[in-house]
């Protein structure tokens, strides 16, 4: 599924009010930095970019994944950004008054010489409503309820990051913004609870309301909302 980083100011991420990013924000901050400049669209006709090149990168022929930051549903996104990369993130999100944060909810900053820290211990934000009912098991729990299939357990835990999906949805869309949607196909299912199986054996003392929410992140970056 790859390691992506974001800069956003979505409050379900900083537990902070107020509007996430918005394109005429991001617009402004290519423009003012010299570093930055609009990537090329593959059909700039029909699809103008949204997209920054970083053009300062001090090793950019090391950089698989290229030196482009992606616009991706209020969110700057890379994936597997190297040390450079983060700075620059880190750097762009002071300007937005936003922050940096990867899949599994650690926090990018700089200290006072300008140094990366990354915050590994600091909760996920979420909104408050997702402390309540089976989500606030510690992760461990629920792969043990996945190991023994024949209890309805690991469903009980699906259905909740539904309902986490609803609430996300629901702010979304008296916000005004895009929701998530897709079909719960097996196939899809199967996919959800890979992932979340994978993220509560990474991190099995961690709450699984933060597996949810590192899933709902993944789902909504994939529907562009």
């Amino acid at each position: 599924m790859g390691y992506d980083l974001n800069i956003t100011r979505d409050p379900v991420w900083t537990g902070r009010p107020g509007r996430g990013l918005t394109l005429e924000e991001w617009f402004d901050v290519i423009q003012r930095d010299d570093e930055l400049c609009f990537a090329p669209s593959p059909d700039p006709r029909k699809y103008p970019s949204c997209d920054a090149e970083w053009l300062a990168h001090p090793k950019p022929e090391e950089t698989p994944q290229g030196t482009r930051f992606f616009w991706c549903g209020g969110n700057v996104t890379y994936k597997y950004p190297d040390e450079y990369q983060i700075i620059k993130m880190v750097q762009i999100s002071h300007r937005l008054n936003a922050i940096v944060i990867g899949d599994n909810g650690e926090r990018y900053d700089l200290d006072e010489h300008g140094k990366l820290v990354v915050d590994e211990s600091a909760p996920s934000p979420q909104p408050g409503a997702v402390a309540y009912g089976i989500g606030c098991n510690p992760c461990s729990n629920f792969t043990k309820a996945i190991a023994a299939s024949g209890t309805p357990d690991g469903l009980m835990f699906y259905q909740w990051y539904l309902g986490v999906v609803t609430a996300v949805n629901a702010v979304r869309y008296h916000d005004g913004k895009s929701v998530m949607t897709f079909s719960l196909t097996p196939e899809f299912v199967r996919e959800d609870q890979i992932f979340l199986v994978q993220y509560c054996q990474e991190h099995p003392d961690r709450l699984f309301h933060q597996a949810a929410l590192a899933l709902v992140r993944l789902r909504q970056a994939r529907c562009g909302s």
